[in-house]
């Protein structure tokens, strides 16, 4: 955050509350803006931090309006946690949603594991029509590579697989020392909250 920060424009740094998820939310121009174009939350209930692109100058917490209303550059106010799609648009459109995990690996990285199922967790309750997300699972071999890419740089390896209301399960093929797993969706009217997904994984050799 702070070496993507506009220095000469942090006066219009502001902070909004969002009590009914534990957060505190910071909105900021980045260092190619004049105007707060970026975020971070720090969720005190998990003590964790998350960020992301999002345009608003002002924030009120829940009150008499019963949601959060954020004032966007676009000069319109806008409910927050309310509705699943993107009311910025005419007519609203599919919201890119996406939660991605850090590398996890056996014996520290140094074990190979080749990686032949994924058994889902996740529900789509507030969705219509037929919602759908995708996961996926990136390889990488050594911490120094780019992550997907094999040790020359030349082949993407990772497995990608759709995941729908009713998917017990997905075969997949994958190899490497350290793998992680994204899981997002751009689909309109698809709301999805992610459990404990399963991830079948075996000792592959050492390198």
């Amino acid at each position: 955050v702070f070496d993507n920060l506009n220095y000469s424009q942090t006066e219009k740094v502001t902070a909004g509350v969002n009590a009914d998820y534990s957060e505190i939310w910071w909105f900021y121009p980045c260092s190619q803006n004049e105007d707060c174009s970026r975020y971070v939350v720090y969720d005190y209930g998990q003590d964790i931090w998350h960020f992301g692109t999002l345009s608003r100058s002002a924030w009120m917490p829940r009150g008499v309006f019963g949601y959060p209303v954020a004032a966007g550059l676009d000069n319109y106010l806008y409910y927050h946690e309310i509705g699943i799609n993107d009311g910025s648009t005419n007519p609203p459109s599919a919201i890119n949603s996406y939660i991605e995990s850090s590398e996890f690996d056996l014996g520290d990285g140094y074990q190979y594991m080749f990686v032949s199922r994924i058994i889902p967790d996740l529900t789509f309750r507030g969705s219509e029509g037929s919602p759908q997300v995708t996961m996926t699972l990136t390889a990488r071999n050594f911490p120094g590579s780019a992550l997907g890419d094999s040790d020359n740089g030349a082949v993407v390896r990772s497995a990608t697989t759709p995941v729908e209301k009713f998917t017990e399960q997905s075969f997949v093929r994958l190899r490497g020392r350290s793998i992680s797993l994204r899981v997002e969706s751009n689909q309109y009217n698809t709301a999805w909250k992610l459990g404990s997904p399963r991830i079948a994984v075996r000792p592959d050799g050492r390198k």
